[in-house]
């Protein structure tokens, strides 16, 4: 990325930001974890998108950061960038049921169609 702050830093700020059981204000001090997700969208930084989910993921955090991670920066992933994530998200919902489960809280959105049936098929396959 452009600027200094490290994906732990920003992985670590989300998830304080997106703990709070209230409606968040983008006056927030920690509302420059999320714009940053936007940010990798608009500035072709899928790979920093996607290391950071992963990051957020490894964390372990409550149902309210899963929620806002899968609905927010994974589903926007998917959305843009699907088609060179797909084969990854495939393996590693294989692989880790916490990332499987994440899929369940995303939408279908802007995402094409074929990318959306594969996703499908992650979120219910037992493989």
């Amino acid at each position: 990325m452009e600027d200094s702050i490290d994906i732990e830093a920003w992985a670590n700020a989300y998830i304080e930001l997106h703990s709070i059981e209230q409606e968040i204000d983008t006056d927030h001090p920690l509302w420059w974890a999320t714009e940053r997700t936007f940010h990798c969208l608009r500035r072709d930084h899928a790979e920093d998108l996607w290391d950071f989910v992963l990051l957020v993921l490894s964390k372990r955090p409550n149902d309210l950061v899963l929620g806002c991670l899968a609905a927010g920066p994974l589903e926007d992933l998917i959305a843009y960038d699907g088609q060179y994530f797909i084969d990854r998200i495939e393996l590693l919902a294989r692989q880790d049921p916490a990332f499987k489960d994440l899929l369940g809280g995303v939408w279908q959105n802007q995402t094409p169609e074929e990318i959306w049936q594969r996703v499908e098929r992650c979120r219910v396959d037992t493989w």
